[in-house]
């Protein structure tokens, strides 16, 4: 290694100051002594962006800012055979780690969730980030109770984009405290109520290809352009939606579990529609309340191709498999392959 030893330290430490997660600080640090001793001892905490709400915003507090969580996918090779773990790391509003229950919003830190110990190699694992998650945060009191009983967290799912390398600069959009939809631009330090046709509030909000697209209650579309241009990216946009044949079947979580489906389809930039696909292409995708993502099959030995892990619907409240091609929903339990991926073990964060 002694090609990186011989970089000038100002360059080497230009490179630690990207480093904005603790598995990159890991590898930072076992490139070489002289790569460790330019490092930090310990990982930076960076606070949470900040996005203050206006000031007559409806009972709402000027403390808004945006939490944002990773979600990885840990392949230890030095267990046979390989172990694998999923999970979500939160970054709070101080900066620091917690470890969060994939596709609930518990935390380690608030519930004191307890993950069993084991040792692992990191340096000899393969750590792959498979999506970002960004939510809103902020405070909302009631004239009805005065005191800490008149307040309380409100989270709101947000689209969020950002605009340089050093994640300053940045855009959102979401539906706080406006009637309708707001837009936050870091560098103009203010939210603006952007002006819609009226109708149901908006169910779902992500960034694709430079484009906010937000989908209502009853599954209308709308694109809001941000006066940036962007680079494409080499990605799909599905829309994923919960099916059955009548209300009763889903209101009821048993006949849901016996009789529902999924269908999905993919985004026609080019016609702004939705166009229906027979399956997922192959991939396993993970659906959570506020983020959603993919995988390959192969990624994990016991996957299967074309299949839906989610979150349980009124009152059904563990994760559950949708497999394209079968009837009806599977617990997750029943799939040991899957089980194995939670809960996390507590060597994932230091502060746990």
């Amino acid at each position: 290694m002694s090609g990186w030893s011989e970089l000038p330290p100002e360059i080497i430490h230009m490179i630690s100051l990207r480093i904005d997660n603790p598995f990159d600080l890991i590898h930072f640090r076992s490139v070489c002594s002289w790569w460790r001793s330019c490092s930090l001892q310990t990982f930076r905490p960076i606070p949470s962006l900040r996005c203050p709400l206006p000031p007559d915003a409806g009972g709402c507090g000027d403390d808004c800012h945006i939490l944002r969580s990773r979600v990885y996918l840990v392949t230890s090779l030095s267990h046979d055979p390989p172990r694998f773990w999923l999970f979500k790391l939160q970054e709070e509003e101080n900066g620091a780690l917690a470890l969060q229950s994939l596709l609930n919003r518990r935390t380690s830190s608030e519930w004191g969730v307890s993950y069993p110990s084991l040792l692992i190699d990191l340096l000899n694992s393969q750590v792959i980030e498979l999506v970002q998650e960004h939510v809103a945060c902020y405070t909302y009191w009631c004239d009805l109770f005065d005191g800490p009983a008149g307040s309380y967290k409100c989270e709101q799912p947000i689209g969020f984009m950002r605009l340089d390398g050093e994640n300053k600069e940045f855009m959102a959009l979401g539906r706080l405290s406006f009637q309708g939809l707001g837009m936050y631009r870091s560098f103009e330090d203010r939210w603006t109520e952007i002006e819609t046709t009226s109708g149901p509030f908006p169910d779902g909000i992500t960034w694709f290809n430079g484009q906010f697209y937000v989908i209502d209650t009853v599954g209308v579309t709308k694109v809001v352009k941000p006066t940036l241009e962007f680079v494409k990216a080499e990605d799909k946009l599905l829309l994923v939606e919960m099916c059955t044949r009548n209300l009763e079947e889903y209101r009821r979580p048993h006949l849901l579990a016996e009789k529902g489906w999924f269908e999905v389809s993919e985004l026609n930039e080019e016609r702004n529609d939705w166009i229906q696909m027979e399956d997922v292409g192959g991939r396993v995708l993970f659906l959570d309340d506020h983020f959603s993502l993919s995988c390959l099959p192969n990624q994990v030995p016991g996957f299967k191709p074309n299949s839906i892990i989610f979150k349980g619907v009124l009152g059904y409240y563990g994760h559950q498999v949708f497999e394209f091609g079968e009837q009806g929903f599977i617990l997750l339990g029943d799939i040991p392959e899957y089980t194995q991926l939670f809960p996390s073990p507590s060597w994932i964060v230091s502060n746990v």
